[in-house]
């Protein structure tokens, strides 16, 4: 069978017994944080810098969501302070580091604050690669170090094979982010030709789940609600997006205007992490880019786009016949 993409793949409705779709329940639990496990919808804001800063972060978690913190701040101080704003408001934190060193944990080396930290993401594009082994190995020895290892989930990647998603899991990662080059601000496959069309890759990576005792994250590619529900139909307990939360008012930076009133329009910018611009943001300007820089429509508050996706992915679980995510990925059929 030919690899697939979201867009190539139908889903099939199934015989239902759910007599509304406000009886289905989108919950998940996807940490071992003994407070902050479970998620009300398995729906993640991307660890991006114009996607998750601390206002993003705050606010999908009162809806039920999460976002990732981004690791693109200009300083170490900066970082912190982002921290800072969401510890102040006693929210779970789930941050995001590089390959290189471990300095921007130690924000969570003080009690108050380590009790909030529910996930650490590991963040880099080619994630099968000996410098993922080797802070995979560096950040499992600071949690053991901090005794958070009933507490904080490691999460890996990005990769897209199964040998990848196994050797993760072997190296010590709880939950594994699956996708390279899928997503609207990604320009690897164009520029490497590397990647494997997103809906083949979750559906081969979430096979090995259950046996390895991970949770699979299907990372980019998600442009309609209706690749959410194709992604967890293919296996995935929860999924990441920029693109459906950037531009939003909760989304790092400014909201800008073109033209003037009556017929002025406002917008966000939206950047991959890998491109120009932000790379030139964080000083890295003389690597290579694998993304892209866009202005996104202003689109309002995220809790509409939040609502949106919570009535959508109600109504494809009770087309699947499924009262839950465990029994979606029981009953869930898709077609070519």
């Amino acid at each position: 069978m030919k690899s697939l993409n979201y867009s190539d793949v139908y889903l099939v409705p199934s015989y239902s017994e759910l007599e509304s779709r406000s009886r289905v329940d989108l919950s998940v639990k996807l940490f071992r944080h003994p407070e902050f496990h479970t998620l009300g919808m398995p729906v993640i804001a991307a660890n991006m810098k114009t996607v998750s800063g601390p206002e993003m972060v705050v606010k999908l978690n009162t809806l039920g969501a999460m976002g990732i913190l981004h690791r693109f701040q200009q300083t170490v101080e900066e970082y912190l302070n982002d921290c800072q704003m969401i510890l102040a408001n006693k929210c779970p934190i789930d941050i995001s580091i590089g390959v290189n060193d471990l300095e921007l944990l130690k924000a969570f080396e003080q009690n108050g604050n380590k009790d909030y930290l529910r996930s650490i993401t590991i963040d880099i594009a080619h994630g099968h690669h000996i410098k993922m082994r080797q802070q995979i190995g560096r950040v499992s020895d600071w949690v053991s170090k901090h005794h958070l290892n009933d507490q904080v989930d490691i999460i890996a990647g990005n990769v897209c094979t199964e040998e990848a998603v196994e050797d993760l899991a072997k190296w010590g990662a709880n939950i594994i982010k699956v996708g390279i080059g899928p997503g609207s601000a990604c320009t690897t496959r164009i520029m490497t030709g590397y990647g494997i069309p997103q809906f083949s890759a979750v559906l081969k990576c979430a096979k090995k789940k259950n046996d390895l005792n991970i949770k699979i994250i299907a990372d980019g590619g998600i442009s309609t609600v209706g690749d959410i529900a194709k992604a967890l139909a293919a296996g995935a307990d929860a999924i990441m997006t920029g693109s459906l939360f950037a531009g939003t008012k909760e989304s790092p930076g400014p909201k800008l205007r073109r033209g003037n009133y009556p017929n002025e329009t406002f917008y966000k910018s939206y950047m991959g992490s890998a491109s120009y611009e932000s790379k030139l943001n964080t000083g890295n300007i003389g690597k290579h880019t694998e993304g892209v820089s866009m202005e996104i429509p202003y689109k309002g508050a995220v809790k509409y786009a939040i609502e949106d996706i919570h009535d959508g992915l109600c109504s494809a679980f009770s087309y699947a016949g499924a009262e839950n995510l465990n029994k979606y990925h029981e009953k869930a059929n898709w077609t070519l």
